[in-house]
């Protein structure tokens, strides 16, 4: 009967040793910010590759440099390899620890020595141990729990800055794209610009047009030429700072589609089942890493508490010469090998009694780490519930933003067109051409900058829902071993 008690209260302990782990219920609202009824298709644009959402192969081929060369990620991809051989060490523990010694040692004595005694001796010997920890408690195996989560933790960790990378590549590529619609606009405006000041100066000429007139012709010439050296120098700092994430020195970066062509633009994004975050954004699954480790360390720290059970063995077997002077002459031999042999069991219990309470605070420092971890998490899912939220009214934001500024941009170059006519007819001043060509300038620059923001915008909600993190296929990933994104 006392067995049975003895080995159910053992089974006990084994079942409790390594903290269960539940993840924290942290009632998710059903839809997102502005969103009256849940979506139809749990569809996301953040299941889709890079390679499918980026159209542009230019683009892609500097996506696929950076992701496989751009430095955090190869740090990133060391961080694996780190926590890799740390969970091989740990996971070590689980199992016996055996060492071979192999030793010779050579004595000799010079001069008188007692005649009971040898004048040499010469031991050659091996010797087999054997180290275990019986892991009654569970420290090893939740140990072992606590570097799996951190070699998870450390993948998703790579994936967030994937996913950030990814976006920041996309993001200055079509910084450059819209750059180069200013530079052409602007070209353009300082072209027709250059030839206005030509007929004011033949007006002049002619005695039909004003100083006046040519000296604010003259000054929109010269806005003109001074906007190119101001685009020129953005473009080569997007330029450079691409260069930077794709892991190579400053150079000047190839274009391909247009602007306009880049993406496609939805009317409403696709953003998928709110609860579909939690196992789409690599930050919020590297912080419930965090805190599945921390689980696990409670477990090591209560273990601590209670006896540390460890057997040891050792067999060795050798011989001895003995030579000279001693009980070997005096029996008429040189010398004598004697052999030897032995087996040695050592069981150990090791019980703390008294620590200052080092063991119990420990196990308390443990839990405020989860709690920790735990308030972390909760905090990633709200910020990312918060990015998709952002994303979503942005993008359409800046949609309508986009229609009003088309009609303002049409509505300005047909005013400058009619301002234009009218003082050729000698009907307005040139005044009423310099404040209408202004305008257009800047009308049609703001076209522009409305339709970038608009696809930055899609960009940012493609990264809010963890897009960005996938691999190509075909592709080799730095730095990744064998570890699998676990589901």
């Amino acid at each position: 009967m006392k067995l049975i008690f003895i080995a159910l209260t053992l089974t006990q302990l084994l079942a409790t040793c390594v903290p269960p782990y539940d993840r924290p219920n942290a009632e998710l609202p059903p839809v997102y910010r502005d969103q009256s009824t849940p979506p139809p298709s749990p569809a996301s644009i953040g299941d889709l590759g890079w390679w499918q959402f980026f159209k542009d192969p230019v683009l892609q081929r500097l996506l696929r440099t950076a992701v496989a060369a751009n430095f955090d990620t190869l740090i990133a991809a060391q961080r694996i390899q780190e926590a890799e051989a740390n969970l091989t060490i740990v996971s070590s523990n689980r199992y016996p620890q055996i060492n071979a010694v192999l030793n010779a040692q050579y004595n000799r004595t010079n001069g008188q020595v007692p005649i009971t005694s040898p004048r040499s001796t010469f031991a050659p010997n091996g010797l087999l141990t054997l180290q275990y920890e019986v892991d009654l408690f569970g420290k090893v195996r939740s140990a072992t729990a606590a570097a799996r989560a951190e070699v998870l933790e450390s993948q998703f960790a790579r994936e967030a800055i994937q996913t950030a990378l990814v976006s920041s590549v996309a993001s200055l590529y079509f910084q450059l794209c819209e750059l180069d619609e200013e530079l052409r606009i602007t070209r353009a405006t300082l072209s027709a610009r250059r030839q206005s000041l030509a007929l004011v100066q033949a007006r002049l000429q002619g005695g039909i047009g004003t100083l006046q007139d040519v000296r604010q012709a003259q000054q929109l010439v010269a806005q003109a030429a001074g906007y190119i050296p101001q685009i020129q120098l953005a473009m080569a700092q997007a330029e450079n700072a691409i260069s930077i994430l794709i892991g190579a020195y400053p150079q000047r970066i190839a274009r391909g589609l247009p602007l306009g062509q880049q993406v496609a633009m939805p009317a409403m994004p696709a953003a998928g089942v709110p609860s579909a975050l939690l196992e789409r954004r690599p930050d919020i699954r590297e912080a419930e890493q965090q805190l599945i480790a921390a689980n696990a360390q409670i477990g090591v720290a209560r273990a601590l508490l209670y006896p540390q059970f460890t057997i040891g063995v050792a067999a060795g077997a050798g011989s001895t010469q003995v030579g000279g002077v001693g009980i070997a002459s005096l029996l008429g031999r040189a010398s004598t090998w004697y052999g030897q042999g032995f087996i040695q069991i050592v069981p150990q219990i090791v019980q703390q009694i008294f620590n200052a309470g080092a063991a119990h605070a420990n196990v308390g420092l443990s839990q405020a780490e989860k709690q920790a971890a735990l308030l972390q998490y909760v905090q990633s899912i709200h910020q990312g519930f918060g990015d998709v939220s952002n994303a979503l009214i942005a993008y359409d934001e800046d949609r309508a933003y986009t229609v009003d500024e088309a009609a303002n941009a049409a509505a300005a170059v047909d005013a400058t067109r009619l301002a234009n006519l009218r003082y050729q007819g000698g009907i307005t001043s040139y005044l009423e051409v310099l404040v209408s060509d202004t305008q257009s300038y800047g009308a049609q620059i703001g076209l522009v900058q409305a339709r970038l923001n608009e696809r930055l915008a899609l960009v940012q909600l493609y990264k809010a829902l963890g897009g960005g993190w996938q691999a190509e296929p075909n592709t080799q990933r730095a730095g990744s071993n064998a570890t699998l994104r676990s589901e």
